[in-house]
């Protein structure tokens, strides 16, 4: 159906609202979605080739994932030691050796009444069984959420001998806390023929927080509590995404990413914020009016809210200055506004065109004349795949340009918005995948600037100067080309200044790639480098008050989000200092096998 349908349900037969959409957007065939991830393959796909050797890293001359591999089942055979009793012996070389897993020598850096954080002072060599001895005979058993883990970031193999760089996790139990260890080894192989055995274990970087038991949870999942007493909850809710992507028709590629958003805000003027959460296609929208005890009421139907399309975020605020909350949501090709009607009511106000593929919305007043304008993110083209290749042109994945555009409205007051994305010069590089974008006046001139964070490449940022913008990302040092997927601003170091934290992936499995010779041997260093950085993770850009950014990623060690989605900066423990909370996750199977 072509069209934007307002599904408004009363006491009587459900009636529906159809607006007129200018961009017709046509559902996504089911053939032209698998032509599209096909399109992704270098080679043609031969349905009776031997899926074992095409998946065997060793055949493709891929040696350093086909250690990799050997080298996670040893280290598995490793981590069952932390928990369980056992001789590590026949894992270990001749000649063994080894730093000492659990530095004595730790330096506090935070305490407080609840969390302890040690990271690593002066460290020696230590004898691995007294090491997880030692770590055994603090453990729990009794209880549960304890975990070991290594990711392999790095291979080199030299004849008989190889070094991998990895990340080591912990997480156990002890009797009065739950101890949490992240560390950097560096570990060093012995290979002869079919036998694999450690020589020696390097470490750094090594971080311990200890969380004690007696001063409560820092964080208590509510959500049962909150809304678990609507019949949505047990009968939707519940289920979680991966339930409903098998049970609903999925026309559009950002429905296979659980984009789904949601806003906060008090939409009934009796002080307690209330939550909007769009759901999945063909699931209704649901808005949560909070009591005075912290549960919520479902109230979308009555206010006139519960939406069937498909809704990708929402925000709610005061759009015509009256003092109370109105809704704004993108849904498939169009902005959806609604007024507050003040009497437990929305009234459907403005529906918007967009692209297609809408994926965020940010609000501010960028030429200052006292009313709330709307950027609206979108991500890919709906042309069944052909932006991804599968019309046979190459997909440019390190620095796309082939994305639907964003808009920008404009406010006019009483709910009469423009298109002004060309007249105010967002239309320059605007053709990225764009999955997200924040407003904040980052050069302390008095008017609001917009950074646009995309996938599959370089991200913007468009300076306001008098109402007019100009892409200054490259010459500030913050286009920071990768997988970007949130942006948040905070003033993390205190120094007056605003600044900037991107979302993006962490992937072990392509930093060991893309740091090896044969990874695109014929393109530039350049080209290479560029590879290297979508897998590097979250980046934190400190404002230098000369017009710049300085990345401090690596140095503040907050790149490795995995694969992150939201961020934002807050204060979690009140002591003034703004701390970094990274949702992340994709997709996964119904039971966890590690893949993320």
């Amino acid at each position: 159906m072509s069209g934007v349908s307002l599904l408004m349900q009363g006491c009587g037969r459900p009636e529906r609202e159809t607006l007129a959409d200018p961009t017709a957007a046509q559902p996504t065939p089911p053939a032209a979605l698998a032509a599209e991830a096909l399109a992704l393959a270098e080679v043609p796909i031969d349905p009776a080739a031997d899926w074992s050797r095409i998946d065997d890293p060793s055949a493709d001359g891929w040696g350093s994932e086909a250690f990799s591999e050997r080298a996670n089942l040893r280290l598995g055979e490793l981590g069952k030691l932390f928990f369980d009793a056992g001789d590590p012996s026949p894992l270990l070389a001749a000649g063994f050796e080894s730093d000492a897993l659990f530095p004595d020598q730790q330096v506090p850096v935070f305490k407080d009444a609840l969390v302890e954080i040690e990271r690593m002072g002066e460290t020696g060599g230590g004898e691995l069984a007294q090491s997880l001895g030692a770590m055994r005979s603090q453990l729990d058993r009794s209880r549960g959420g304890r975990h070991v883990k290594f990711k392999i970031v790095r291979v080199v193999e030299s004849g008989g001998a190889a070094t991998t760089e990895l990340i080591f996790s912990l997480a156990f139990p002890t009797a009065s806390a739950k101890v949490e260890v992240h560390a950097n080894w560096s570990v060093g192989w012995s290979v002869e023929a079919e036998d694999l055995r450690i020589e020696s274990i390097r470490v750094s970087d090594f971080e311990r927080s200890t969380t004690k038991r007696g001063g409560g949870a820092l964080f208590s999942d509510v959500t049962v509590s909150a809304i678990g007493g609507n019949a949505c909850y047990a009968s939707q809710l519940s289920y979680g995404l991966n339930h409903w992507l098998g049970r609903l028709p999925v026309r559009a590629m950002l429905n296979r990413f659980g984009t789904p958003g949601l806003a906060i805000g008090d939409v009934d003027g009796d002080g307690l914020d209330d939550l909007y959460l769009c759901q999945e296609p063909g699931l209704p929208n649901r808005l949560f009016l909070q009591r005075a005890d912290g549960s919520a009421t479902e109230a979308a139907a009555a206010w006139g809210v519960d939406w069937i399309e498909d809704s990708r975020a929402a925000l709610l605020l005061d759009l015509d200055n009256d003092g109370d909350q109105d809704l704004a949501v993108a849904t498939y090709g169009a902005l959806v506004l609604a007024r507050n009607g003040g009497a437990g009511r929305f009234e459907l106000a403005a529906v918007l065109p967009t692209s297609g593929s809408t994926a965020s919305i940010a609000a501010a007043d960028y030429d200052r004349d006292g009313l709330l304008d709307l950027f609206v993110c979108a991500y890919v083209k709906e042309d069944s795949g052909a932006s991804m290749g599968a019309a046979g042109e190459r997909f440019v994945y390190h620095d796309a340009e082939n994305g639907a555009p964003n808009s920008l409205f404009h406010n006019g007051g009483d709910f009469e918005f423009s298109d002004v994305t060309a007249a105010v010069g967002l239309d320059r590089n605007n053709s990225r995948w764009s999955f997200a974008a924040s407003w904040e006046d980052f050069d302390q001139d008095g008017d609001q600037d917009l950074y646009v964070a995309n996938d599959y490449g370089r991200n913007s940022l468009y300076r306001n100067d008098l109402g007019q913008f100009v892409d200054v990302a490259a010459e500030a040092g913050v286009e920071d080309s990768a997988s970007g997927m949130s942006v948040a601003w905070g003033d993390y170091d205190r120094d007056g200044r605003i600044d900037l934290y991107v979302s993006n992936m962490f992937s072990a499995a392509g930093s060991r790639i893309t740091s090896q010779d044969r990874f695109k041997a014929g393109e530039s260093d350049e080209i290479r480098s560029r590879f290297r950085r979508f897998a590097r993770g979250n980046s934190l850009f400190r404002n230098a008050a000369d017009g710049g950014f300085e990345d401090q990623s690596l140095s503040a060690g907050v790149n490795l989000g995995r694969w992150a989605w939201g961020s934002s900066f807050v204060d979690l423990n009140n002591d003034s200092w703004q701390d970094l909370v990274v949702a992340n996750g994709y997709l996964s199977a119904e039971e966890d096998n590690g893949d993320l």
